[in-house]
């Protein structure tokens, strides 16, 4: 009866944990940085707490380089619109709209493969054939 509640229609509710959580999810990202630890508590739990609200609703986070976090919500256009609307001003963080529309991706480029035939080649060939 008094458990954790499954939907939470109020997105002041969920700015308000989040100001609570705010300081401790952007330490969890420094250490993220600096290769000392792992940020999958920080993303469950914020997500979560987003689906509590809509469930199409997920955040992404990144450290920008003038060292703001960056918060990033996705999902159906009516839930993001009411979240952000009464997102609170918080130092060192800005939270925008993903728009689709307008993120570029960077393709993953995979180092070039030698073919067997070359591989048979001496070292000095290979080296020719991708120079």
């Amino acid at each position: 009866m008094f458990g954790k509640r499954e939907v939470d229609m109020s997105p002041r509710r969920f700015w308000a944990w989040f100001e609570n959580e705010a300081q401790g999810i952007a330490n969890a990202f420094e250490a993220l940085s600096r290769g000392e630890a792992d940020t999958d508590w920080a993303f469950e739990s914020l997500n979560s707490r987003l689906r509590r609200f809509h469930a199409s609703l997920e955040a992404d986070i990144v450290r920008t380089l003038d060292g703001k976090c960056h918060l990033t919500l996705s999902g159906e256009d009516h839930a993001v619109q009411a979240m952000l609307s009464v997102a609170p001003a918080l130092a060192g963080w800005c939270f925008t709209q993903d728009d689709h529309a307008s993120r570029h991706r960077i393709p993953f480029r995979v180092s070039p493969r030698p073919s067997l035939d070359s591989l048979s080649q001496p070292l000095s060939g290979l080296y020719e054939a991708y120079a």
